[in-house]
C-alpha cells in the first residue's frame, strides 16, 4: 500500500516537470520567433509640416498642381508629411519663393526658373530656353538626365540655401496675340508689345518695344491702345484669361519659348534631414504630379485652340522666316550672356549638347529649315 503511494506521487511530480517544461519551451520558442505576451510598442512616427508657395494666383494651373503634389504626399503618409500651399504673395511677394526659401521663412516652392535672374544667370535656360527646338519632353529628359545636378551644384557656389527635387514640366507658349496680320519679320518692327524675360529682349533686338508688365493688366491695356501685341502662355493658359477677346490674330510657334518649366525647390538643409523612406515618398509624389499636370495642359491646349478659333480668332502657325530671325538672334543672345557668366555658359553648353545629341537620335521640329 505504501509503495502503490511513492509511486502515484513520483508520477504526479513528473507530470508537473513535464506541464513546467513544456511551458518553459513554448516561451523559449515564442521569444524566439520575437513574439512575447506583452503589448507590442508602437512608437508613432514624427508629423512633418512644411511651409510653401506658389508663384501665381490660386487657380491658375502651376497653383493647382503644386496643391494636387501635397495632397498626394499627405495621402501617401498617411497624414504624416503635410505640405501647406499658399497662393502667390501670401508669406513673400509673387515671383520671390525663391528668396523666401533662402530667407527660411518657406521651406518650398513651385517657381524659380527666370524668375531668378540676374542672381541665377541661367534661369531662364532651365525655364525656357530661348530660341531652342527641344520639345518639352526632351527638355524634362535633359533635367532628369543631367540637368538637375548640374544647377543644384550652381545653386549651392552661387549661395543659395535650396535644391531642385522636381519640375512642372509645361508646354511651348503662343508666340504672339496681335490685330494685325504677320508676312515677315519686318512686320514686327514697331510693335508695342508685352514681353518678358529673354524673349522679350531678342524681340527688342529685332525692332519690337516691348514692355513688361503682371499678366492681369494685359486685357486692360490692349483695349486702351497702350499696347497692340502681347505674349502670355500656352493656349489653355491663355484661354483660361479669356485672351480671345483681346487680339484678332493668334500665332503659334515653340521658338520664343518652347517649353514652360516651374521648378520644385526646397530648403536643403530641411531635404538633406529627412529619412529615406520620406523622400522616396515626396520624389514618388513629384512624378505623379508632373505627369498629371503636363497631361491637363495637353488636354486642355487642343480645346484651347478649337475655343480660340470658335470666338473669331485667327489661330496660325508663325511664319518660318520669323521664325529663323529669331533664333538667329536668340543664341547670338545667350552667347553674349554667356560669356559674361560662368554658371550661365556651363548651363547653357549642357543643355546645347543635350540638344545636338537628341536631335541625331530622335529629330527636332526642323522649325528652322
Amino acid at each position: 500500500m505504501e509503495e502503490k503511494k511513492v509511486l502515484e506521487k513520483n508520477e504526479k511530480k513528473e507530470e508537473g516537470m513535464k506541464r513546467r517544461d513544456f511551458i518553459k519551451l513554448g516561451l523559449a520558442g515564442a521569444a524566439a520567433a520575437g513574439v512575447t505576451s506583452a503589448p507590442r510598442v508602437v512608437r508613432a512616427q514624427k508629423k512633418i509640416t512644411w511651409i510653401g508657395q506658389s508663384s501665381l494666383p490660386p487657380a491658375m494651373p502651376v497653383s493647382v498642381a503644386l496643391q494636387d503634389l501635397a495632397d498626394r504626399i499627405k495621402a501617401a503618409s498617411g497624414g504624416r508629411i503635410d505640405w501647406k500651399v499658399k497662393p502667390a504673395g501670401s508669406v513673400v511677394p509673387g515671383t520671390k519663393e525663391w528668396q523666401g526659401i533662402d530667407k527660411g521663412v518657406l521651406d518650398f516652392c513651385a517657381g524659380g526658373g527666370s524668375y531668378m535672374v540676374p542672381d541665377v544667370p541661367f534661369g531662364t535656360v532651365v525655364a525656357q530656353r530661348v530660341g531652342s527646338q527641344m520639345s518639352p519632353f526632351a527638355a524634362y529628359m535633359w533635367l532628369e538626365i543631367e540637368g538637375r545636378p548640374l544647377i543644384n551644384r550652381w545653386y549651392e557656389k552661387l549661395g543659395h540655401k535650396f535644391i531642385n527635387i522636381g519640375a512642372l514640366q509645361g508646354l511651348p507658349e503662343g508666340w504672339i496675340h496681335l490685330d494685325k496680320p504677320l508676312k515677315g519679320p519686318e512686320d514686327l518692327k514697331g510693335l508695342k508689345m508685352r514681353a518678358a524675360g529673354d524673349g522679350g529682349v531678342v524681340l527688342s533686338r529685332l525692332g519690337v518695344g516691348t514692355v513688361f508688365m503682371p499678366l492681369g493688366e494685359v486685357f486692360e491695356n490692349m483695349k486702351r491702345g497702350i499696347i497692340d501685341a502681347y505674349e502670355c502662355s500656352c493656349p489653355a493658359f491663355d484661354w483660361d484669361m479669356k485672351l480671345y477677346e483681346v487680339g484678332k490674330y493668334f500665332y503659334l510657334s515653340s521658338t520664343r519659348a518652347p517649353w514652360e518649366i516651374y521648378e520644385i525647390l526646397v530648403r536643403k538643409d530641411k531635404w538633406e534631414k529627412l529619412s529615406a523612406e520620406d523622400k522616396a515618398i515626396i520624389l514618388n509624389c513629384i512624378k505623379g504630379a508632373e505627369m498629371a499636370y503636363h497631361a491637363r495642359l495637353l488636354a486642355k491646349n487642343a480645346q484651347a485652340i478649337k475655343g480660340f478659333r470658335e470666338k473669331g480668332v485667327i489661330v496660325e502657325k508663325l511664319p518660318a522666316s520669323i521664325d529663323k530671325a529669331f533664333i538667329a538672334e536668340a543664341n547670338k543672345y545667350l552667347d553674349e550672356v554667356a560669356a559674361k557668366h560662368v554658371p550661365m555658359r556651363e548651363v547653357l553648353t549642357a543643355q546645347r549638347k543635350f540638344e545636338a545629341e537628341w536631335k541625331q537620335l530622335y529629330g527636332l521640329p526642323g522649325i528652322a529649315g
